[in-house]
């Protein structure tokens, strides 16, 4: 991720990112009902709001951000409901010093606002993180066009060495297609 949009994700924790609704995603609240708890990372947790919700359901959860103020707030939050949440600041990129395996790795729309050079990284993370039979539950929104900025494209979802459960298409602010998927791991 370049320079300038670091400093326009951290700009943005100034006041309220339009991503950060405090809402817990329905596709999130249904995977905390299917499942037993277990370990789950929140990659790109931001202010924590999923975190938050998993650790209520009884999972141990890390939440991860490179973004020091929604780290910041993310602690705030939890330690307000009596929670213990371990929000870490760090890149999905650099994940090395993340030794657990993971029944669950959440990412609401960090992946697809990745370089194709990132994805591959944050992809060969994702295998070693992720904890043989654990799910991926990914949200993200759609390329438009071949313009350069974030977004899926097929390519990015036909390579993945996980098998797709599930997929719920969607419209990301009511312009963008978007969809959630659950991958899971073999």
């Amino acid at each position: 991720m370049t320079f300038f949009r670091r400093l326009t994700f951290n700009l943005w924790y100034l006041r309220r990112p339009p991503w950060d609704s405090g809402i817990v995603p329905p596709e999130v609240e249904e995977f905390i009902r299917e499942h037993p708890p277990g370990k789950a990372l929140d990659l790109g947790c931001g202010t924590g709001t999923s975190s938050l919700a998993l650790a209520q359901a009884g999972w141990t959860v890390t939440g991860v951000d490179f973004v020091r103020r929604a780290i910041r707030i993310a602690r705030h939050k939890a330690r307000l409901a009596g929670l213990t949440i371990d929000f870490q600041i760090a890149d999905v990129l650099n994940l090395h010093l993340f030794p657990v395996s993971y029944a669950l790795i959440l990412d609401i729309g960090c992946f697809h606002g990745l370089s194709p050079s990132g994805k591959a990284a944050y992809l060969q993370q994702l295998d070693r993180l992720l904890a043989p039979g654990g799910t991926w539950l990914l949200y993200g929104f759609f390329k438009i066009d071949e313009s350069p900025g974030p977004g899926l494209t097929p390519a990015d979802l036909e390579s993945l060495p996980l098998k797709l459960t599930k997929r719920q298409d969607g419209v990301e602010r009511k312009v963008r297609p978007s969809a959630w998927f659950w991958f899971q791991k073999a």
